[in-house]
């Protein structure tokens, strides 16, 4: 089964490629892994994924235990007009309890099983009568060694089935029973005689018979059909009855989608009853089968977890999966919990990246060139270009190594991280003002703050005007004394503030001049410590 390695929701470049990279670093060690992901990928992620020529991870939406997954692939079935005794010899041979019993399209028609022979013999047996039903003669010509030496070799046996003991019986027959009727016959041609005259139409004959030259004529005349069979009368008979299409003796079934939940199964087993559930596809097509024995299988779903532990950060359905590795740098949250050792690799460190860059060392394990450069993008972006307060010695110490490795500068790789990351940010100026705006209240009316982050400070200034006429609007519709927008540089530390409204309350509060249309506040990067409680004590103290 392949190992689902999966980043957290949302993922960001960390989460993508420590998906990649810890894939490949289990296929080192022998495993079947591939990476997955739970959201859309970041525009800088893309940019790092192109540039180092790897494949961005397919999505996956859960990994709840599905019919797929626990179902028989290779399965065993019938066509529904293959003889009842080839079918029995098949569920005897294999050791198994029932049949799925398809159409010419492979389509399903029927679930052919050991209790629903036993239902129809039993009524059968009720009815004390022993009947054919378009029963194709090539099936008692299979499954008997028979020989058809008069008649179509792709007709069909349809009739109740008497036996030869007496003239008397035949001359009593009716004449509308002549044609529905199957005489098995132990060879007397005196009987013979009788009832190909009386116009029956389908004869078994048992044993052994030298010639039929002298009845030759009345049978062609007759157009009747004539089958000699090697064995004795009673087991002649059985095999007539063996050799009816297996579709008559067949249930209907109750079938799944390979999209299935277990879950659904399981319930649906109980609540009906069933011991086998067939799997088809949308058009009805046999895909595979569960019985109850499967559900006693280890079905789930084999996940390793990349950049991040929580459950609640984590793909639909984990709890219903095992989990066979953790790989993270946030703090533990408890929800992992196993029956047996697994990979657990949880350090305070920068990025994930930086922890299987470590692994990989330690196992001994080549990571490509380009692989390792998309790690290298992946602990820049993740530690904010080295100035996230979570950077340590260690993050910088991979970071110079993958640099070496690679053979590209620190400089180098900042800078073309730096404009990956930008790529993020919107361009659109409502999204740019709504996307992360709160509202405040004071003495004096509602006010707003709007924030973005960002490495390229500028490409915002540039937008000067039309975010100004953007922030009007929203001011007046969301009826605000004054909107100011931070745009904040989190690698110089620093924000550009832009206000439309009250100016005088934020110049003053702020202590900032917003002559050009903008202000400056060095060492700022935070609205709600820094920005917030600068505004509310100077309104208070007016």
């Amino acid at each position: 089964m392949a190992i689902l390695v999966i980043g957290h929701r949302n993922p960001d470049t960390d989460a993508i490629i420590s998906a990649i990279s810890f894939s490949h670093l289990l296929k080192n060690k022998g495993f079947n892994a591939k990476p997955f992901r739970l959201g859309d990928v970041w525009p800088e992620t893309r940019i790092f994924l192109e540039k180092t020529n790897l494949k961005i991870p397919d999505i996956i939406n859960d990994v709840y235990p599905r019919a797929q997954d626990v179902m028989t692939k290779d399965v065993i079935f019938a066509y529904h007009w293959d003889p009842l005794k080839k079918v029995m010899d098949i569920i005897v041979s294999k050791g198994i309890r029932s049949l799925p019993i398809v159409d010419t399209n492979k389509i399903i028609v029927g679930l052919f099983s050991t209790e629903s022979f036993a239902r129809s013999f039993i009524e059968e047996i009720i009815k004390e009568e022993f009947v054919l039903r378009e029963t194709p003669i090539k099936n008692f010509l299979e499954i008997s060694n028979g020989k058809l030496l008069y008649g179509n070799p792709e007709g069909s046996l349809s009739g109740k089935i008497i036996v030869d003991w007496s003239l008397e019986r035949i001359k009593k027959l009716e004449e509308k029973e002549l044609t529905r009727v199957i005489l098995v016959s132990m060879g007397d041609k005196r009987i013979l005689r009788e009832a190909i005259r009386h116009g029956i139409k389908y004869i078994i004959i048992t044993g052994e018979i030298n010639s039929f030259d002298d009845i030759t004529k009345e049978i062609k005349e007759k157009n009747a059909t004539v089958i000699l069979s090697p064995h004795d009368l009673y087991t002649t008979l059985r095999l007539l009855d063996l050799s009816q299409p297996v579709g008559r003796f067949s249930d209907k079934p109750v079938t799944v989608s390979e999209d299935a939940l277990v879950k659904d199964i399981r319930n649906m087993m109980m609540q009906r009853g069933v011991r086998s559930i067939i799997v088809t596809d949308a058009v009805g097509r046999l895909r595979g089968i569960i019985t109850r024995s499967d559900l006693v299988k280890d079905y789930r779903k084999k996940v390793a977890l990349v950049d991040h532990n929580e459950f609640s950060q984590s793909v639909e359905g984990i709890e219903e999966a095992e989990i066979i590795a953790v790989v993270d740098h946030h703090r533990i949250s408890g929800d992992v919990k196993t029956l047996n050792p697994i990979i657990f690799r949880i350090e305070p460190l920068g990025a994930t990246n930086t922890i299987i860059w470590r692994l990989a060392k330690e196992e001994g394990i080549e990571i490509e060139i380009n692989l390792a450069e998309a790690m290298l993008y992946a602990i820049l972006s993740d530690t904010l270009l080295l100035k996230s307060p979570t950077t340590t010695i260690i993050d910088r110490q991979v970071v110079k190594e993958i640099c070496d490795y690679v053979g590209l500068s620190l400089k180098e790789a900042l800078e073309f991280v730096k404009i990956a990351m930008a790529a993020n940010e919107p361009s659109d100026p409502k999204k740019i003002i709504t996307m992360d705006l709160k509202i405040f209240s004071s003495k004096i009316g509602n006010f707003g703050i709007a924030q973005i982050m960002t490495t390229r400070p500028e490409n915002y200034l540039g937008m000067l005007n039309s975010l100004k006429e953007v922030m009007m609007k929203e001011m007046r519709d969301r009826g605000l004394i004054f909107l100011v927008l931070m745009i904040t540089d989190y690698i110089e530390e620093r924000s550009f503030i832009i206000v439309v409204g009250n100016e005088e309350i934020v110049a003053n509060a702020l202590k900032v001049d917003l002559s050009e249309g903008y202000g400056v506040l060095p060492g700022v990067t935070s609205r709600k410590s820094q920005v917030l409680p600068m505004l509310l004590r100077y309104i208070e103290t007016q």
